[in-house]
C-alpha cells in the first residue's frame, strides 16, 4: 500500500482541480477567446502565475479542461449496448456537465489555434470510446452519426434554445431521442 499523500501533494492536486473547474466555467460560458488567465485565476482564488506554472499556457489549460470535463467511457461505464441510446439521452437531458464540455468544444471549433486539438480530443474522448462501446461493423460511422445527432440536439437545447428541445422534463421527447440514438447504434445499413 502506498504511503499517504503529503499535505503539499494534496494542496497541489486541490489547486490544480480548482484551476480546472474555473477554466471549465470560463471556457464554456465565454469561449476560449473571451476567457482570460487572470479571470480564471481570480475565480480559482490563486495568482495568475500559478495557472501558467501548472498548465504552461492558456491553450494547454483549455486542452486539460476539456480532457477533464468529460470522458465518455466513465459516463457510460457498465451500460449495455442495448441501453446506450437511453443512457446518452439521459446525459443529454440530465446533468449539465456534458453541456459544459459540448459548449467548450463547439466554441473552440472556431478558434484556429485550437481546431486541430479540439478534433483530436473529440476523437479520443468521444468518437473512439463510443465506437468501441457500439462495436460491430461500421462502429465508427455509427458513433459519428450518434455524436452528430447529440450535437444537434444540444445546440437547440442550450446554444440556440427552441422548444421542444429545452424542456428537460419532457420524458416523451427524451424517449424519442433515445430511440433515434439506439436506432443508429443498431441499424445495419450505415
Amino acid at each position: 500500500m502506498p504511503p499517504p499523500a503529503s499535505g503539499k501533494t494534496r494542496d497541489r492536486e486541490h489547486t490544480r482541480a480548482r484551476i480546472l473547474e474555473a477554466a471549465k466555467v470560463a471556457f464554456s460560458q465565454r469561449g476560449y477567446a473571451a476567457a482570460n488567465v487572470r479571470e480564471i485565476a481570480a475565480s480559482a482564488e490563486i495568482n495568475a502565475a500559478l495557472v501558467v506554472r501548472y498548465f504552461g499556457s492558456k491553450e494547454q489549460l483549455f486542452v486539460a479542461a476539456v480532457a477533464d470535463a468529460f470522458e465518455l467511457p466513465q459516463a457510460l461505464a457498465g451500460v449495455s449496448r442495448a441501453a446506450l441510446g437511453e443512457a446518452m439521452a439521459e446525459m443529454l437531458f440530465g446533468e449539465p456537465a456534458a453541456s459544459d464540455l459540448m459548449a467548450m468544444m463547439l466554441r473552440a471549433t472556431f478558434e484556429p489555434t485550437l481546431s486541430i486539438q479540439t478534433r483530436a480530443l473529440a476523437r479520443s474522448r468521444m468518437l473512439e470510446p463510443l465506437a468501441k462501446l457500439i462495436g460491430g461493423s461500421q462502429s465508427e460511422r455509427r458513433a459519428a452519426a450518434v455524436l452528430a445527432l447529440v450535437t444537434g440536439v444540444w445546440i437547440y437545447r442550450f446554444g440556440l434554445p427552441i422548444d421542444p428541445y429545452t424542456d428537460a422534463n419532457d420524458s416523451e421527447y427524451k424517449n424519442f431521442i433515445a430511440t433515434k440514438i439506439q436506432y443508429i447504434i443498431d441499424e445495419n445499413q450505415l
